[in-house]
């Protein structure tokens, strides 16, 4: 793997986590497209790009996680007693999040499946354009980590929990679910950011495993590959989720609209073409 692939890979996936255009397609795409012939296995390094992008919510949001990390602590000393602290509620929520997806491992070998279907992907594109565009009609209101309840936290990880699918992004529907939800528009962006980084994490762990069991999955990729990839991941991230902010305070979301219509629609046209031919 050449340098320049490596930073064209740390790109498409720090910009696809976080804008709401599904990240799982975009990055075997330009795998499958720009590889060249390159012939190894992309499984270590893909887990590498994923913990650059969790470094970037981790720098994107640290006033948040620092307090988070400081009040669970204060929470297990206080006897699991919120006593109105915001944050405490905000770590409940987050942890009601998770629960949801403890019903895909069951069937995560059919949901793997999926990933070979470009006519999967497509649909889904379509399916991730019109959430976004649905959200931008939700009533705008203004509950935040102090109001909200555990329901909106669990449909939102319900949410997420169908953005496995590949061509469902995981932070448009994450957001627009805590829009429909009532969340305020910062608080929804910041709640489907940071709520990414237990099921990251949880992924980048599953697939270390995998590659500790299996070592011939790591590839013949260099060192310099994945520094370069990890360091591409993580500043094209913070960029992402900067510009995901500014996009979501003016509740403005149709380029994303319009582009994942555009690229499901070819996907799905390609699709059913090849399937005829």
């Amino acid at each position: 793997m050449s340098l320049w692939f490596a930073v064209l890979l740390g790109l498409v996936q720090g910009l696809t986590e976080f804008l709401p255009v599904s990240s799982s397609g975009h990055l075997v795409l330009a795998q499958t497209i720009f590889g060249d012939g390159i012939e190894t296995n992309y499984m270590l390094f893909n887990v590498l790009l994923h913990f650059g992008t969790l470094l970037s919510v981790v720098v994107a949001f640290w006033s948040d996680i620092r307090e988070l990390f400081l009040e669970f602590f204060a929470w297990i000393k206080d006897g699991f007693r919120i006593n109105g602290h915001p944050y405490r509620r905000f770590i409940i929520m987050l942890l009601i999040t998770i629960l949801p997806m403890f019903a895909i491992l069951p069937i995560k070998s059919k949901i793997e499946g999926a990933f070979s279907s470009s006519l999967v992907v497509g649909l889904m594109l379509l399916v991730t354009a019109a959430i976004l565009f649905l959200s931008e009609k939700a009533p705008k209101k203004h509950k935040t980590e102090k109001n909200a309840t555990w329901l909106d936290a669990l449909i939102v990880g319900i949410g997420q929990c169908f953005a496995v699918l590949p061509g469902l992004s995981r932070s448009g529907t994450t957001m627009c679910t805590g829009l429909f939800r009532g969340f305020s528009r910062e608080f929804s962006v910041r709640f489907a950011f940071i709520m990414s980084l237990p099921v990251i994490l949880g992924a980048n762990i599953l697939e270390l495993v995998d590659v500790i069991r299996d070592p011939s999955t790591m590839g013949e990729v260099s060192l310099a590959c994945y520094i370069v990839g990890i360091l591409v991941a993580m500043v094209s991230g913070l960029a992402a989720i900067r510009m995901v902010r500014f996009v979501s305070k003016r509740g403005n979301f149709r380029p994303f609209v319009v582009y994942c219509t555009l690229i499901g629609t070819i996907t799905i046209v390609v699709s059913l073409i090849r399937m005829v031919v």
